[in-house]
């Protein structure tokens, strides 16, 4: 809690045992949403996001905050720090907002800030409606933005339409311009995302409190919403684990790279990897255009399903290096969704190889992920308390053989001996100093 010079309540931060747990594994990534402050909700919220092994939201943490003030907001972000034991994501996603990008460029100097794409386009009808061939306009500002796959093509398509529109002037367009390199897909192809990208003009980032929370919402009722939106969220993911874990997915093609995912990843990414090999089929064309030393550049050609159900051919580049195991595609699907594209997958087909790479499976996606992997739980921050420190090593400890019980009838019977007998010494513990003082 952060308290006034009055000794009045100013901002509150908390996160529970699970979502801290849970930001030991999925450190990569998260969504700080404020839009609850921006937008002016009854409650004052701002909540930290992130996405599991299932591509599921799943809450890091939340916080109260007396305003949108940059104090506010280093606070609070200082607090999930410490909290988080210091670790600092690789990436970290938010509206557009200078108070915001201040306090993150203080608070986390280690990590990209990067604006959410979605939040943007959700602005359009508000910041262009009144303009004249408004419908027009969005149309091509959407096609700038989505359909460009080099700096090269979005810079050109811009200039175009301002001229075109006679929008040169617009202030929002400008300062959205100015952005550019944090929010416009051809400028982050080297972010790795994680599935938060909303890259795609279909993709958007739902907030967690989503249908939970509405503009009125008093604080006394969310406390209450609260709990059952963070258990609502966890019986998904343990449902999604249960599912990945006892039944084999559906093959839809003959691919070796399908069959290869089938078995390592959690069934949600699998159908979405398998949606690219599926697609590979859409692409009629794969050529050598020249060789770099060790890389060789190749032409995929696609046909990309537009309005209207009409096709058009596109072509991605497509840069292989045998030697290295490396390939990498101008869409750059794999930092942004974290998984190969059809492009990358046609590539590495028309060359021979019939396994990926493993350095292109990600173990965050990997069904048996959190109970495989022992998150490393070293402290980045001076800030934290030794309880801390014991506090969350136990929790994660705890938590792998959780995830090993559920596996089996039997499992679950030996784990379940080990914590009562666990608890049983630990009470035992307690127990001696008062013996002693008799």
């Amino acid at each position: 809690m952060d308290l006034n010079d009055e000794g009045q309540l100013r901002n509150v931060f908390w996160i529970d045992a699970r979502s801290r747990a849970a930001y030991a594994y999925f450190v990569d990534v998260i969504y700080i949403d404020n839009s609850y402050l921006s937008n002016k909700y009854e409650i004052p919220l701002v909540a930290f996001v992130g996405t599991n092994h299932h591509g599921q939201s799943m809450l890091l943490g939340c916080g109260l905050l007396a305003g949108q003030t940059k104090a506010s907001y280093v606070w609070v972000f200082k607090a999930w720090l410490t909290c988080s034991l210091g670790r600092f994501p690789q990436t970290i996603i938010t509206e557009r907002c200078k108070v915001l990008e201040t306090a993150i460029n203080e608070v986390f100097p280690r990590s990209l800030h990067r604006f959410a794409l979605s939040h943007i386009m959700r602005k359009v009808p508000e910041k262009l409606g009144g303009l004249h061939n408004y419908d027009v306009i969005r149309k091509a500002l959407f096609k700038t933005i989505y359909e460009g796959l080099k700096p090269f093509d979005f810079e050109a398509a811009w200039r175009v339409m301002i001229q075109r529109f006679g929008v040169g002037d617009h202030e929002w367009l400008c300062s959205l311009y100015n952005d550019r390199a944090k929010w416009a897909p051809v400028y982050l192809k080297d972010t790795f995302f994680a599935g938060m990208a909303t890259a795609r003009s279909n993709e958007t980032l739902t907030a967690f409190f989503d249908k939970y929370v509405h503009k009125q919402t008093p604080l006394k009722e969310f406390l209450d919403k609260y709990e059952l939106a963070l258990q609502k969220k966890f019986k998904e993911e343990a449902l999604a684990d249960m599912e990945s874990r006892s039944s084999n997915p559906e093959l839809k093609t003959r691919c070796s790279f399908e069959l290869q995912l089938s078995k390592v990843y959690t069934r949600e990414i699998f159908k979405r990897f398998q949606l690219e090999v599926e697609e590979m089929y859409s692409c009629f064309s794969t050529t050598q255009l020249h060789v770099d030393g060790q890389v060789v550049i190749f032409l995929v050609k696609e046909r990309v399903l537009e309005e209207g159900n009409r096709r058009e051919i596109r072509d991605y580049e497509v840069l292989y290096n045998r030697t290295a195991a490396e390939v990498r595609c101008i869409c750059s699907c794999f930092n942004f969704y974290g998984y190969l594209c059809r492009h990358a997958l046609c590539v590495l087909n028309f060359n021979g190889v019939e396994e990926i790479p493993s350095k292109y499976i990600l173990s965050r996606w990997k069904k048996d992920y959190k109970r495989l992997c022992a998150p490393d739980v070293e402290s980045n921050s001076t800030e934290s308390t030794e309880q801390v420190q014991w506090y969350s090593q136990l929790y994660r400890s705890a938590l792998q053989v959780v995830e090993e019980g559920v596996i089996s009838l039997d499992h679950y019977k030996v784990a379940l001996n080990a914590f009562e007998e666990s608890l049983s010494r630990v009470h035992h513990i307690e127990e001696k100093p008062n013996k002693n003082l008799l």
